[in-house]
């Protein structure tokens, strides 16, 4: 008996300790520190995410552009995969998405055959309990309508899951969940795990992956070798053999990745690799700080600089990368004969004439002129001497080849000129720097301070040298400035590309991937701004940063003839003044910060010219000698100013006033004989008058107003009598020449702070000035006997500007207020009634191009546009356009069929416009 029970006890024991084993065999965890290893060892890259979840979320949850990268076919592919995994739940009910979106990720791009590239997705389970459910669910797809088949490899069990759209290989075993479309690849992972030896033990690997940076969630390995077959099938046909180049920079590359609302962020370090020039450049370099933002203009797409301490520098790092390949020999044997034949040591004199600094710079793709893209530039030690001896190399060359040295004058205005001249022969230029840029325009030259401008097309030298005499340069540009604060601002190589235009400039090299794209594709590009990759040397390794920022509301460029860069924001209406020398029509404008500025027709800045405060008055050209040569008169707060066109003060000028100017200067020729007036107010009430000499009029008798005259005295003339009009904030003044009342009003009134006088009836007995007072009554001041008569010709409702003009012989009315333009005739008949949303100027400018053709300009206050409207209050064509200030309408140029539009652009710009 006790047999027995000793017996049960054992037997008992032993199923107990069997079913506890089956149990922690089923809990046990898994070590997946070598994970790495399950991916075939061809992977061209490799996504590493700490969870599937955050790549998701990432994706389709952080980002502001969502609906932009739905647009790349890959992502949409994605998305529809995710779509398909939300509807399939597991036994117990659950989501297998939310199985999946705990699990550490993995997803690896491999070549297969010559043109196709496929994904290998690879999950780490925690546990063997973890990886039953999963092998479980798989067992269950046919239920879901899916075709479900199982085969054998090297012993391990294959999944073959599809349906009439796609079909997938699905393998789970130790610890890991692998699912690729290609069989190949999991057949491959099967055989690379059970190898002893693993790829991840290669020493480049093992440097890289030490530089994960600490709490990285989502990584990205590259390896450089296989790429090139990744990479083919994106490309144009002609392209493909410049691929081999790329496996040749790098062995491999480790970038963290951060993904958030507006940007994507990668920054890591590349393996060297001798073979590449990318690494024979950039190993043990010191990063610089690049000065070629400072010259690239400012419409520059896409563009390539390279930094190193010194030209000397660079030519070391170049001549050690040719001695190892056999371009090197060639290069040596040209430049050897050319020293022999012309007795110069071309490479050695052009290297030490250099800083170190050059760019490759693409702007708008010219598709009609497919050379004139792309300019070279190269930043010199000495300015003079630099230019000196290049010419003089590139005398010599040309005399020996019988071509003529100057290739065409470029004449940006008409006191500018800057020589273009043919380039180097035998390829030189591209010998010596085509190992490190994708293109190297070089066959005409030009010179633009310490830059010199290579390009395989004249006008691509005259539009960088024109850009920087505007001072339109990427260094300029708030929006590019922006983007490059997210990178260190030292480097040695640096490449960008506004992806808007990445389709126009790369299409022909990425034709399958850009070439192809579609107008929402497009769009979507559109609203990134750009994409930077920057490179520095780091000891042996290369420290790389990229970075794609979304920016879908930034303003687009003003489509402008030029645009000219002030030291701050333009203040004042620009006035159109004359050239007395040649007749054409300059710039004289303010910037926020007081500087006064004239501009010559094609934009340069002629001089700048600090002032104490704003200029309050219009600037009025005077011939002060009567030599016909002109000079601007105007007043700030403390002065009077007349400079001749060079910006110099004239004679005695400025004058100082007795007490601060309350008004604009008003300038008066009785006669038209040169005998110049000036009237100006001042804070003390008093109006002062002065001749052209700037010396005070003795026989004017004015004594003091009761209040402040903000607006400039005016001089009317009618039936021979002369009168000088102007009002304080409580009672209007007409005087005769010597400062005397000549008409008293009957009935005083306040003239509204925006509305002047105006004459009505001039030369006829019943002439009279007419104006409006605060609450918008018409007010008419008959200049026979001072009666006012008032009339209301408007619903005024808040402060308001009023103007009279002629038209078809007729007078009109025009009323301004913060939102609203009316037009009116005299009699009271509404022309328009013009309604904006937002706050406009009150002062409205009026252009007078016939006696028929009149047209109103409108500025709005703080939203920057500004309209021109038809004498019916109609929009004009084209209109609104870009502008933060009044603007004035003219002819810049003689020879013009077109009028120009000045007006003040933003970030401290000043544009001008072409109007039909």
């Amino acid at each position: 008996m006790k047999k027995g029970w000793v017996i049960a006890t054992i037997l008992i024991s032993c199923l107990l300790l069997v079913y506890i084993l089956i149990q922690v065999n089923r809990g046990r965890s898994y070590n997946n520190d070598s994970a790495l290893a399950a991916i075939p060892s061809d992977a061209a890259a490799i996504i590493k995410a700490s969870d599937l979840g955050y790549i998701h979320n990432s994706l389709f949850q952080t980002i502001d552009f969502k609906q932009e990268i739905q647009q790349a076919n890959v992502v949409s592919k994605l998305i529809a995969l995710f779509s398909d995994l939300d509807s399939l739940k597991s036994n117990e009910g659950v989501a297998i998405t939310k199985e999946l979106n705990q699990l550490p990720f993995y997803c690896s791009i491999h070549a297969q055959g010559k043109e196709s590239v496929s994904p290998l997705f690879m999950f780490e389970i925690p546990n063997r309990k973890e990886e039953a459910k999963i092998e479980r669910f798989i067992k269950h797809l046919n239920e879901y309508g899916y075709q479900l088949n199982q085969r054998k490899y090297n012993s391990k069990l294959i999944y073959e899951v599809g349906n009439h759209k796609k079909q997938l290989f699905i393998h789970v075993d130790n610890g890991l969940l692998l699912i690729s479309p290609s069989n190949l690849l999991i057949e491959s992972s099967i055989r690379q795990q059970q190898r002893k030896e693993s790829w991840i033990d290669n020493g480049d690997f093992k440097q890289i992956y030490k530089t994960i940076g600490a709490g990285s969630k989502l990584n990205v390995f590259v390896n450089f070798k296989e790429l090139p077959p990744v990479i083919s099938p994106l490309v144009e046909k002609v392209a493909k053999n410049r691929l081999g180049k790329l496996a040749q920079q790098s062995h491999w590359a480790e970038l963290d990745v951060e993904i958030d609302e507006q940007a994507v962020l990668l920054n890591g370090f590349m393996s060297a690799n001798n073979q590449g020039i990318m690494s024979q450049l950039l190993v043990d370099a010191q990063p610089q700080r690049s000065h070629m933002h400072d010259v690239l203009p400012r419409n520059t797409r896409a563009y390539i600089t390279v930094s190193m301490e010194s030209g000397n520098e660079l030519k070391r790092r170049l001549s050690t990368f040719y001695n190892g390949n056999e371009s090197g020999s060639e290069l040596e044997h040209k430049l050897k004969r050319i020293e022999n034949e012309l007795a110069f040591n071309f490479k050695d004199e052009l290297f030490n004439q250099l800083t170190g600094d050059l760019a490759l710079a693409y702007s708008d793709y010219n598709h009609l002129q497919p050379k004139a893209n792309g300019a070279f530039v190269l930043k010199m030690k000495s300015q003079s001497r630099g230019k000196e001896l290049i010419l003089e190399m590139l005398r010599k060359m040309h005399k020996q080849n019988n071509v003529p040295l100057l290739a065409k004058t470029y004449k940006p205005d008409a006191e500018m000129r800057f020589n273009i001249y043919k380039g180097f022969s035998d390829d030189l230029i591209v010998d010596l720097f085509g190992a490190l840029l994708p293109q190297v325009p070089h066959e005409y030259i030009g010179f633009y301070d310490d830059n010199i401008i290579m390009a395989d097309a004249p006008v691509l030298i005259e539009q960088f040298i024109y850009s920087n005499m505007l001072n339109k340069t990427l260094s300029k540009s708030r929006t590019h400035q922006s983007f490059l604060s997210n990178f260190s601002s030292r480097e040695n190589v640096f490449v960008f590309c506004e992806t808007a235009h990445m389709s126009s400039l790369l299409g022909s090299f990425f034709q399958p991937l850009l070439g192809d794209i579609d107008e929402a594709q497009k769009e979507a590009l559109g609203n990134f701004y750009g994409m930077g990759v920057q490179l520095s040397g780091t000891g042996k390794m290369i420290y790389t940063t990229s970075y794609l920022q979304y920016l879908p509301m930034r303003e687009s460029e003003p489509r402008t003839i030029w645009q000219s860069l002030l030291d701050s924001t333009v203040v004042m209406k620009p006035t159109l003044v004359k050239n007395h020398y040649t007749n054409e029509r300059e710039v004289l404008v303010q910037d926020e910060a007081n500087n006064l500025y004239l501009l010559s027709n094609s934009g340069r800045v002629l001089w700048k010219r600090p002032l104490d405060s704003p200029v309050m008055s219009e600037i009025v050209q005077i011939d002060y000698y009567r030599n016909n040569k002109l000079q601007y008169l105007f007043n700030t707060q403390n002065s009077i100013f007349l400079l001749d066109r060079n910006g110099n003060n004239v004679a005695k000028f400025p004058v100082k006033l007795p007490s601060p100017a309350s008004n604009g200067l008003a300038v008066v020729d009785y006669d038209n004989n040169r005998k110049y007036r000036l009237f100006v107010a001042c804070e003390n009430r008093h109006v002062y008058l002065y001749d052209g000499k700037g010396n005070r009029v003795s026989g004017w008798k004015f004594g003091k107003t009761d209040g402040k005259v903000t607006l400039p005295v005016q001089h009317f003339r009618s039936n021979g009598k002369d009168y000088i009009a102007f009002a304080d904030n409580k009672r209007n003044y007409i005087c005769d020449r010597k400062g005397n009342i000549r008409v008293k009003l009957k009935s005083q009134f306040v003239r509204n702070a925006d509305s002047p006088y105006f004459i009505e009836n001039d030369n006829k007995i019943n002439d009279c000035l007419v104006t409006t007072d605060e609450k918008g009554l018409l007010k008419k001041i008959k200049l026979a006997d001072g009666s006012v008569i008032a009339k209301e010709m408007f619903d005024v409702e808040s402060k308001h500007a009023f103007s009279v003009f002629n038209m078809n012989g007729k007078a009109h009315y025009l009323l301004s207020e913060p939102k609203r333009v009316v037009c009116a005739t005299s009699e009271g008949k509404e022309v328009f009634d013009k309604e904006f949303d937002e706050e406009i100027n009150l002062n409205i400018d009026r252009y007078q191009f016939s006696a028929q053709n009149i047209k109103f300009g409108v500025s709005e206050k703080d939203k920057g546009k500004i309209y021109l409207l038809n004498k019916d209050g109609k929009m004009y064509k084209g209109f609104p356009l870009k502008g933060n200030s009044r603007f004035s309408i003219g002819f810049l140029k003689s020879s013009a069929s077109r009028f120009n539009l000045i007006v003040g652009g933003s970030e401290n710009y000043i544009y001008n416009y072409q109007v039909d």
